[in-house]
């Protein structure tokens, strides 16, 4: 099972740190009860311009356990694609910017549910206090599911950009990570080995423990029998999705078919960047490729 969660866990990392100029911000850092969990805070983080701004843009990482502050991708470089917003960072449940380690709390309660209930709870909470005039929202492999899963949840967003979020089976999605990142030999009982565990998941009653690749039961259940392209189609406001060609980590192909079978919308965007990576980034360099954050500034300059 050791094998088997290393390998998992390449399926949604994070987007990783570049060496791109930074987009001057300045993060302020506060929290919110949860609705009836007294004990229970959001913790997220706002990133003020140095002129006040109209616009807000909720930048959503992957699914690593650590705090959103510790990605200078998400701090540095995402904000540039919409210069003219302040930038909102929620954190996942038990999470922090002094996070050490990958804390119980977050193994018990973390879910893709859950999160888009804390960005609806703090939209809201801004909505009132901050009256900006857009939201947007751009989501990376794991915050790309969430992502397209807050803007059928919440009428406020704008616009919407999703990145190698895969297709409509995440299931799919591991599988592929698994034959792409395991010597030929190991394939087939590494496989046959998720297979049975996802079944387990996906059949099971009732809540068993689970800690795989730092995620609970609660994760896994929801993630394994989430169908995004039914999400997708039930958004109504403008969405971009990109895929790179040379993704590991999702299957490009099965994203591909998932937006041929869409019910065709004029609210639905698609790029394909057949050189980039899960992150972005293009062959062995380790910065966010130019192309696509091109792409997504000039996609939401059009909203």
């Amino acid at each position: 099972m050791r094998k088997l969660n290393q390998i998992i866990a390449l399926a949604f990392f994070s987007i990783s740190s570049c060496l791109l100029a930074a987009s001057e911000l300045s993060f302020e850092t506060q929290t919110l009860k949860r609705p009836l969990m007294p004990d229970s805070k959001i913790t997220y983080h706002l990133g003020l311009r140095a002129k006040p701004a109209n616009n807000l843009l909720l930048i959503l990482q992957g699914s690593d356990c650590r705090s959103a502050l510790t990605n200078n991708s998400i701090k540095e470089v995402f904000p540039k694609v919409r210069p003219d917003a302040d930038v909102l960072l929620i954190e996942k449940w038990g999470l922090n910017s002094g996070t050490a380690s990958c804390p119980q709390a977050y193994i018990k309660n973390d879910s893709p549910s859950q999160w888009v209930n804390d960005a609806k709870q703090v939209l809201q909470h801004l909505n009132e206090t901050k009256s900006y005039q857009s939201v947007y929202v751009l989501g990376g492999s794991e915050g790309a599911v969430i992502a397209v899963m807050l803007r059928e949840a919440f009428s406020g967003i704008t616009a919407t950009i999703a990145f190698n979020g895969g297709g409509n089976s995440f299931q799919n999605d591991i599988e592929h990570n698994i034959k792409a990142s395991t010597p030929t030999e190991v394939t087939a009982s590494v496989l046959s080995e998720f297979r049975r565990f996802a079944e387990q998941v996906k059949t099971s009653k009732e809540p068993f423990a689970v800690n795989s690749s730092q995620h609970g039961y609660k994760w896994w259940k929801e993630m394994l029998t989430l169908e995004q392209a039914k999400i997708i189609e039930r958004g109504t406001t403008p969405l971009l999705i990109v895929q790179s060609g040379q993704d590991d980590s999702v299957d490009p192909e099965q994203t591909d078919l998932m937006i041929e079978s869409l019910d065709s919308s004029e609210s639905l965007d698609y790029r394909f960047f057949e050189k980039l990576d899960h992150g972005l980034r293009k062959g062995t360099g380790n910065t966010i490729d130019d192309s696509a954050l091109a792409a997504m500034t000039e996609w939401f300059q059009k909203h």
